[in-house]
């Protein structure tokens, strides 16, 4: 029951964010970076482009469908899109000292991993999340600081962004808010 309702909810939540269309993975929308960082984007769209402040970044293409970018933008305030012909999606970044409106991004994996280590192409060719969590990180951390048992939350992804995020413990939204998405 309880995972039945805990899988409605994500589905509910890719619908209102628009996950079955275009979405940029890596960075979130108001994150903030240190000035002369490498800049890692990562997003999902098949035959999508991406542009940082209207002019075309290049990308690789580990996965159909995915898109992976490095780039190494200049200081102050940008605008980040995925432009395809279902649409466009942008977010905003700041690169250097985060002024009002932007907060510190905590990359999430580090760089020198691999998305071959997390990810991979099913039997039907479809890109897919086929690591654990748990392969990298100790599931006694996980029953120390959460108040479920690692069974009942399968899918991290459920309230943690993979790929990083500018809220503690790589949380979607902040805690108070993603704990209210299940319980009153």
């Amino acid at each position: 029951m309880i995972r039945r309702f805990l899988f409605g909810v994500s589905l509910s939540l890719a619908v209102a964010t628009g996950q079955e269309q275009g979405k940029i993975l890596r960075p979130v929308d108001g994150a903030a970076l240190p000035a002369g960082s490498e800049l890692s984007i990562i997003a999902k769209d098949p035959g999508g482009k991406l542009e940082i402040d209207g002019k075309p970044v290049p990308a690789e293409q580990p996965f159909p469908e995915v898109l992976h970018a490095k780039t190494k933008p200049a200081p102050g305030a940008h605008t980040l899109a995925l432009v395809s012909e279902r649409g466009r999606q942008e977010i905003r970044f700041f690169v250097g000292e985060a002024p009002a409106g932007f907060k510190a991004f905590r990359q999430h994996p580090p760089l020198a991993v691999e998305c071959t280590q997390c990810h991979g192409l099913s039997a039907r060719g479809r890109f897919r999340f086929t690591g654990g969590c748990f392969d990298c990180h100790k599931e006694e951390g996980f029953i120390k600081t959460h108040s479920h048992k690692s069974e009942i939350l399968v899918e991290c992804g459920q309230c943690h962004n993979a790929h990083g995020s500018t809220e503690k413990a790589l949380l979607l939204m902040p805690r108070e808010k993603a704990c209210k998405l299940c319980h009153n």
